[in-house]
C-alpha cells in the first residue's frame, strides 16, 4: 500500500461506488490505519434524500461492543488483584451475582465462567428470535434472570455458539462489581483517554445533544418486490438491555483511535494478551467466513489468519446497520467499516479482503484464490436470495419443516377465532396470536427487542408454518409452529422451533387466561 496517496485510489472508489448499487447500500463510511497514519473516506447517503454520508457519522456499531466488554473485564480484573474481591477470568459467574445468573442446567450455572461467557462456549445458543431475546423494556438484570428458562443446546466448553445474552450477563456482573453502569465505566477507563469523544452508549445518549444528533446516522432495508423494490427506513437501534451484547454508537474515525491502541498496546489495556489469545474453535458455515486455517475466538474478537496474517476483526449487524472492525497487529494495519443498510454486512467484509491485499500485494496461491472464488460465490448467491424478489413456495417449505406430512393433510380442530390470543414464555416474553384482515392467523411479536410479526400457513392438522413478515427480519428462516389443545377442547399452548441448534425441539408460549 503505498502511504503517501492511501488506500483510496480511483480503482477502491469504483469498487465501492460499484457495491452500494449492486448490494443495495445508501452509504459507508471508512476508516484504515497503517503504522502512523490514519485515512478516512465516505460514501453516498446517511440518510434518504440527501443527507451525505461523511467519516464522522455517528452509527450503532452493534457487536463490536463485545470487544470493549472484554477489555472493560479485563480492566476490572486487573483493578481487583490483592483485594477481597478479586477476579479473574476462570471466577464463576455465580459466584458474583449468585441469585440471578441461574441456567437451565445447574453443572453450567455453578461452573459457567467470565472466559466462557466471553468466548461463546458457555453451552447457551443464540436464541435471537425477538419473541425469546427480550422485550424492549427488560432491564439487563431481567434479561440475565430469564436466561434459566432458556434451553441449552451443548456442555460447557465443548462448542462455539454464539450468545448475545452471555455478553448481558457480564455487563450485570461488571456493573454490580464496579458499582457504576458499564457505559460509564467505558468513557471513563477507555473513550476518553483514547479521545473517543463521538462515542456513546446508545442511540438515546447519542439524540441526547443536537450536535450529535444531527450526525445519526439512518438505516435502511432493501425490500425487494416483482417490479422493482422499496426502500424501508428501520427505527432507531435502541433496545435497552442491549449494553454489553451491542449498544455502542460510534463513528469510523473514532472506533480508529480504539483500533491503534489494540495495535500500539501503549498500556492502557491490562491483559491485552489475553483479550486477543484464541479461547474457542468454531467450524465454517457461517456467510462472511474468510479463507483461513483456522477460525478462533477469543474474547470479543475472532481469530484468523489471513494470508499468513494474524487477523482479529469482528462484525456488527442490526436491522439496516452493519459494521466490521478489524486488525493485522503484524502489519500495524486496521480498518473500520460502517454501513446503513442490512446487505452492507457483506460488502464490508469484500472491501476489508481488498484492502488487506493491497496491502499485502498479489498472491499466486492456487488454494487462496480457489477459497475466495467460494466466498464471493457465496455472496453473489446470497445477493440473488436476499436483494431480489422470489416469491414463496409455500409446498417445498411445508415438506422441509414437517417431512411427514399428512397428504392430504387434516384440517385444524377449532375454528381459527379459538386460537387467538396472549401466550406466555417463562421469560416474561410473550406474543400475540391475532386474525388479520383476511381472516388468518399471525403473531404479533411487536413487544420483542426487535418488533415482528410473523404469519400462519396452516400445513395440518395443529401444525403451522410460521413465517417472518416484518422487512426487517426477513432473513429469518421460517419457522414450524404448533398448538396444543387439551383434552377438553381448548388451545392451551404454542410451540415454535426458534432454535436451530436445538432442531425440532420447540419453545413453548402457554395461554395465558387473563
Amino acid at each position: 500500500m503505498t502511504i503517501e496517496q492511501g488506500p483510496f485510489d480511483a480503482q477502491f472508489d469504483a469498487l465501492v461506488q460499484n457495491a452500494l448499487m449492486e448490494w443495495k447500500i445508501p452509504g459507508l463510511s471508512i476508516a484504515v490505519l497503517h503504522k502512523e497514519h490514519t485515512f478516512s473516506r465516505a460514501y453516498g447517503i446517511a440518510e434518504f434524500p440527501d443527507r451525505k454520508m461523511t467519516a464522522d457519522t455517528l452509527f450503532p456499531a452493534a457487536s463490536t461492543t463485545k470487544a470493549f466488554t472484554a477489555a472493560a473485564t479485563s480492566i476490572a480484573i486487573q483493578d481487583s488483584k490483592d483485594t477481597k474481591s478479586a477476579l479473574d477470568w476462570d471466577t464463576t459467574i455465580a459466584s458474583i451475582i449468585p441469585d440471578d445468573f441461574v441456567l437451565s442446567d445447574d453443572y453450567a450455572t455453578r461452573h459457567t465462567t467470565l472466559e466462557d461467557a466471553l468466548s461463546h462456549r458457555s453451552g447457551l445458543p443464540g436464541h435471537l428470535w425477538p419473541v425469546t431475546y427480550g422485550s424492549r423494556d427488560a432491564s439487563v438484570r431481567e434479561i440475565v434472570r430469564s436466561l434459566r428458562h432458556l434451553p441449552l443446546s451443548a456442555p460447557s466448553r465443548t462448542k462455539f455458539q454464539y450468545s448475545n445474552q452471555m455478553f448481558v450477563a457480564m455487563t450485570h456482573l461488571l456493573q454490580q462489581h464496579t458499582g457504576e453502569p458499564l457505559g460509564t465505566f467505558l468513557k471513563k477507563r477507555i473513550w476518553e483517554p483514547l479521545g473517543m469523544n463521538e462515542t456513546y452508549f446508545s442511540t438515546d445518549e447519542a439524540m441526547e445533544d443536537p450536535s450529535s444528533a444531527a450526525k445519526v446516522v439512518k438505516g435502511y432495508t432493501w425490500i425487494p418486490e416483482k417490479d422493482g423494490g422499496h426502500w424501508f427506513q428501520e427505527p432507531p437501534a435502541n433496545w435497552r438491555p442491549n449494553t454489553g451484547a451491542g449498544a455502542i454508537v460510534s463513528n469510523v474515525l473514532d472506533y480508529s483511535r480504539w483500533v491503534r491502541e489494540l495495535i500500539e498496546q501503549t498500556g492502557l489495556l491490562k491483559g491485552h494478551d489475553s483479550l486477543t489469545k484464541p479461547r474457542t474453535l468454531h467450524f465454517e458455515g457461517g456467510d462472511i467466513n474468510l479463507p483461513s486455517p483456522y477460525h478462533g475466538y477469543a474474547l470479543g474478537w475472532f481469530v484468523d489468519n489471513y494470508r499468513g496474517q494474524h487477523l482479529y476483526s469482528h462484525s456488527g449487524g442490526w436491522p439496516g446497520y452493519s459494521s466490521l472492525v478489524g486488525f493485522l497487529p503484524e502489519k500495524k494495519f486496521g480498518f473500520v467499516l460502517m454501513g446503513n443498510s442490512n446487505s452492507a454486512r457483506y460488502i464490508i467484509f469484500q472491501l476489508a479482503v481488498h484492502l488487506m491485499d493491497k496491502l499485502l500485494g498479489p498472491t499466486e496461491d492456487p488454494l487462496h484464490q480457489e477459497k475466495m472464488a467460494e466466498f464471493y460465490a457465496t455472496h453473489d448467491k446470497i445477493k440473488e436470495r436476499t436483494l431480489r424478489y422470489h416469491p414463496d413456495d409455500m409446498d417445498a417449505i411445508k415438506r422441509k419443516l414437517f417431512p411427514s406430512l399428512a397428504d392430504p393433510p387434516f384440517s385444524h380442530a377449532l375454528p381459527l377465532d379459538k386460537y387467538v390470543g396472549t401466550y406466555k414464555h417463562p421469560t416474561g416474553n410473550w406474543v400475540s396470536v391475532v386474525l388479520d384482515h383476511d381472516g388468518n392467523l399471525g403473531i404479533d411479536a411487536s413487544q420483542g427487542a426487535i418488533p415482528g410479526y410473523l404469519t400462519l400457513t396452516h400445513a395440518s392438522g395443529e401444525f403451522f408454518v410460521a413465517k417472518i413478515k416484518s422487512s426487517n427480519l426477513a432473513a429469518m428462516e421460517p419457522v414450524a409452529a404448533e398448538f396444543y389443545i387439551d383434552p377438553s377442547g381448548s388451545v392451551k399452548k404454542i410451540g415454535l422451533t426458534l432454535e436451530p441448534a436445538l432442531k425440532e425441539e420447540k419453545i413453548w408460549f402457554e395461554r395465558s387466561e387473563a
